[in-house]
This record gives C-alpha cells, structure tokens and sequence, in this order.
C-alpha cells in the first residue's frame, strides 16, 4: 500500500516537466540495502522521469549507518549497468550539473 501511494506521487510529479529527481537515501529505508533490493525502485523511477531528469546522489551521512559511499555507488552502477554510456554519464554527473548549474 505504502509503495502504491509512493507510484502515484511519483507519477504526479513526473508529469511536471519541471520536476527532477535525485536517486538517494536508499539506506533510509534499508540500512544495507542490496543491488536486488534498491533495482526496482531506481528503475522504475527513471521509467517515470526518464534519464534526463533523473540523477544518483548520496544521502550522507544519514546513509552512512547502514554502508559506505563506494557500496552505495557501486550498486546504483550495477543497477544500470546496462544502460548506454551516455546514460549513465547523464545519471552519474551531466543531469547534476545542469541542475545545479556547476
């Protein structure tokens, strides 16, 4: 139930063109989660915003607790491993220097 309502306010905000997301705090929920555990949810939500409005982020050092850094950006890296090259330059760097203009 908790994870419907998730999907319809993601939808929701997807729909504004404006609106971009950071893929972050997955240890929040899960204080180790797993390539298995997070894949869903980053899939799907660059599904929903496409690649161009999405970008991978940390959420440290809340995140901290439950990994590290490298832990957590190797497996957003396996998640969209098969993603082209520059995909996942997009996600990994581009996107966030658009959007915060550095």
């Amino acid at each position: 139930e908790a994870l419907e309502l998730w999907r319809r306010g993601m939808r929701r905000l997807a729909s504004l063109p404006n609106v971009a997301v950071k893929l972050s705090g997955f240890g929040m929920m899960d204080r180790s989660p797993s390539v298995a555990a997070i894949r869903p949810i980053v899939l799907e939500t660059i599904e929903m915003f496409g690649v161009e409005r999405c970008m991978f982020a940390s959420n440290f050092p809340v995140d901290g607790l439950g990994g590290n850094l490298v832990d957590f950006f190797d497996a957003y890296r396996a998640v969209v491993a098969d993603f082209s090259e520059d995909e996942r330059i997009a996600l990994f760097a581009r996107n966030a220097e658009c959007f915060y203009r550095i």
